[in-house]
């Protein structure tokens, strides 16, 4: 049983609509601000924040490491980070809820939509990985 399953959400909290409800109670319950640019002003943080969490993880494994440290395995490095790295992206996630919840989107039926097209796509391979295809 994990943390989660120990909370008294008011929800099921199993599927994508169930999480977009829990964050239309949460806004209501605790009066957040609901302007879309605002809280993608905040969305865009907490992806700062991922990827600040993230480079923290690339330079524990880089070999050149400044510190004089030996790097450490991708692994090694994401289980020390894994439970930052959860609590930033599941900020992320809220975030997208209450984006979807504030310009009336059912995340779920887009999502599903979305995949259903992207399983038909091809996707161009650009020659250097880095670089997206144009």
């Amino acid at each position: 049983m994990g943390k989660a399953d120990e909370l008294a959400f008011p929800n099921a909290m199993r599927t994508i609509q169930d999480f977009q409800a829990f964050h239309r109670w949460l806004d209501e319950k605790n009066s957040f601000n609901t302007d879309i640019f605002l809280n993608m002003t905040l969305l865009s943080g907490e992806v700062g924040e991922v990827a600040q969490v993230l480079k923290k993880v690339h330079w524990l494994t880089e070999s050149e490491r400044t510190s004089g440290e030996p790097a450490i395995p991708i692994e090694e490095a994401l289980a020390q980070n894994r439970e930052n790295l959860g609590q930033e992206l599941a900020d992320c996630l809220a975030y997208i809820f209450k984006l979807a919840n504030y310009t009336g989107v059912d995340l779920q039926e887009a999502y599903l939509q979305k995949m259903e097209t992207n399983m038909h796509r091809t996707w161009k391979v650009s020659k250097q990985e880095d670089e997206p295809a144009k």
